[in-house]
This record gives C-alpha cells, structure tokens and sequence, in this order.
C-alpha cells in the first residue's frame, strides 16, 4: 500500500497550476497566478478608434480600466462566435497591467508537470510558436498547449496593426 501512496505523490516543485481554454478546437492554458477573474463576455465595450480589428475596447472592472482583446481575431483560430460560452480572462501582466482576452470557452484549473513541457513548432498551433511556452500531452493524448500571455498582450503587440 505505502509504494502506491507514493507513486501519486505529486513533486510541487516541479508543478504549476493552469486555467485551460479553447480557442477553435485547440485548448491553451495560461498560468493561473497571472488570473485576475473570468468574465462572462461583457455586453458594454467602450470602442477605441483607430485600433486593430483583435482590440475589442475598454471595460470597466470595478473601477479599474481593463483592455479586451479578441486574441481568436489576431490568431485566426476559427469562426468567431459570441456565444454563452465565450469568456474573457482577465490577467495580470508583469508590469501590472489588467488586460481581458477573449477565448471561445474556459475549462477548469490543471496542475502540471512543468518537466513535460516540450517546445511548440509552428506546424502544431494555430498561434504563432513566438507566444508560446511549449506544450504538454494529457491523458487523453491531446495536446494542451501553454500560452505565453506576457507575450501575447506586450505593448509592442498592441502597436501592431
């Protein structure tokens, strides 16, 4: 029985926990320290002009200013559809902005092995291998792919048009 026990025994240090999400029909996960909340897609944006088509606008978050960007536009994952399950996740970046990003549907929290992370080539993504950490396999085969979302929302992206 003791050898059992001990095989589940998870390595902490070596762990991280996740949120997942989809974008089309791939799942992403970013790293739930950086998760400020999960939002249902808000139906009042405050449109910016002159931006590119991914910047939704501005919402309000309890008195605080926060960008959503539409990162199923830039990356072309599929359809856009707005729907009850689309979610914006609000994170925190490193130099403490609070930016929402729309995905297609948020699945739950992960604890993985950060050990399995394998690098992204730019044939297995939708999303360009440069906004990517890397990727892990799961049980079920499927590939879960950690988005690098310092990357993914840095101003000089948002510059891009």
């Amino acid at each position: 029985m003791a050898s059992q026990q001990e095989e589940k025994k998870i390595d902490y240090a070596n762990t991280a926990e996740y949120m997942t999400f989809e974008l089309g029909s791939m799942k992403y996960a970013i790293e739930l320290p950086k998760i400020r909340e999960i939002l249902t897609y808000p139906e009042i944006i405050t449109t910016l002009p002159n931006t590119t088509n991914w910047v939704k606008g501005l919402i309000n978050l309890r008195g605080e200013v926060v960008p959503i960007l539409d990162v199923r536009i830039k990356f072309q994952t599929g359809e856009i559809v707005y729907n009850d399950n689309t979610a914006v996740i609000a994170v925190i970046t490193e130099d403490k902005r609070m930016i929402g990003i729309v995905v297609d549907k948020v699945d739950d929290v992960q604890r993985l092995n950060i050990n399995d992370l394998a690098p992204v080539s730019d044939l297995g993504s939708a999303i360009p291998s440069k906004y990517l950490k890397g990727f892990v396999r799961l049980e079920d085969s499927k590939m879960l792919v950690i988005m690098d979302i310092e990357y993914v929302v840095h101003k000089d992206e948002l510059k891009d048009s």
